[in-house]
């Protein structure tokens, strides 16, 4: 366990540093202190090695937002939306995550990897708002399958921005624009 930790501290520092194109698995393992014959007892080639990267980041950054709690649950969820807008600012959650790991492992693959896991956490928010404000809770997945979408393009368009710190408040102010029908929500009408 000690050596797969190793190696991918190192992969984050030499893809962080050379970009995944231009990371050399010598530079990584020589970075780890292991051989190379450890790297691929661990990981099949350089793109499964970044993929445990991603993988890892994203398992962190649940992790960190699953923690946000309040007194309300509209409150605790709000706080978690923009918490996720500030991981744009983790150079590597920039880089790695979200720029470079949609072009290596594909977009499908990069958000199955946490959607599983980020649709039930963004469910039960939508649950417990719901129940705060006597309204009866969604009964499909499809509002948290949206919200998850949401908070993703808001992020990669921060990640893709050349100043995030200027755009964040303006993207910030729309996202929660866009998600207050959460708290206030209108009713479905039935199709005739």
């Amino acid at each position: 366990m000690r050596t797969r930790a190793a190696l991918l501290d190192a992969a984050t520092e030499v893809f962080l540093r050379d970009g995944y194109a231009a990371a050399a698995t010598e530079e990584i393992v020589a970075v780890a202190g292991v051989t190379r014959g450890a790297l691929y007892h661990h990981f099949a080639n350089k793109r499964d090695l970044f993929r445990g990267v991603v993988e890892r980041m994203q398992v962190e950054t649940e992790e960190t937002l699953a923690a946000i709690e309040g007194n309300d649950p509209w409150d605790s969820f709000s706080a978690a939306v923009l918490a996720s807008l500030d991981v744009v600012y983790d150079p590597a959650i920039r880089r790695l995550l979200l720029i470079e790991a949609p072009a290596v492992l594909g977009w499908a693959e990069v958000r199955e990897g946490h959607r599983k896991n980020t649709i039930m956490i963004t469910e039960r928010a939508l649950r417990a708002i719901a129940r705060r404000s006597g309204e009866p809770a969604p009964q499909s997945s499809a509002l948290a399958h949206m919200i998850v979408a949401a908070v993703e393009e808001a992020m990669l368009y921060l990640a893709h921005s050349d100043d995030p710190v200027r755009e964040r408040p303006e993207v910030q102010a729309q996202l929660l624009q866009l998600l207050e029908g959460v708290r206030r929500p209108t009713p479905v009408q039935e199709s005739a």
